[in-house]
């Protein structure tokens, strides 16, 4: 692969760091708000609850993609397409370095 080993380090080095953070939000998020005994206080809570879902399986859904890139980084297949194997472009590897596939698979939908 063509990306060089400088380029590869920083992107581990910002994926270590988006995975840890992610990771302390999921455990956040986990917890069951308990913000008192009426009923209000009830309806609040389940209403926070769910919406925690909806946040923690996003959250998992980017843990998946940060985990993902850092194997491929361990491979050596870190920065190629996974639908045309082509290189991902590194302005699109700096802005989301967890993407797994190029621009020009990316417009064509093949994802």
């Amino acid at each position: 692969m063509k990306t060089d080993e400088k380029f590869i380090a920083k992107q581990k080095k910002l994926l270590l760091a988006e995975k840890a953070k992610l990771e302390k939000k999921n455990i956040e998020l986990e917890k069951y708000p308990d913000y008192g005994r009426g009923d209000d206080d009830s309806a609040r809570e389940y209403e926070d609850f769910e919406t925690n879902l909806s946040i923690e399986a996003q959250l998992k859904m980017l843990l998946k993609k940060v985990n993902s890139a850092l194997k491929s980084i361990e491979k050596g297949t870190y920065g190629q397409c996974s639908v045309c194997k082509k290189e991902i472009e590194s302005g699109r590897l700096k802005l989301i370095p967890y993407a797994d596939i190029c621009v020009s698979c990316k417009k064509n939908g093949k994802k």
